[in-house]
């Protein structure tokens, strides 16, 4: 994905566990509020608004 189509912050949820997932907000309105990977330490907690940052590759909360 350029970085044109990537959204922007504010428009992601994210999961702050060990899964890392970013979720649109497309996504999260459609009902995926809460991270499901199976293997996730987070699993079942909700999303929380947020990005993934650039220079480290982790999600970081706006919250």
């Amino acid at each position: 994905m350029d970085q044109q189509n990537q959204p922007q912050s504010g428009d992601t949820h994210v999961c702050m566990g060990t899964c890392q997932a970013v979720i649109t907000d497309e996504q999260y309105k459609g009902g995926l509020t809460a991270c499901g990977a199976e293997s996730c330490d987070m699993k079942g907690h909700p999303l929380g608004k947020g990005h993934k940052d650039e220079a480290t590759g982790k999600n970081v909360s706006e919250e």
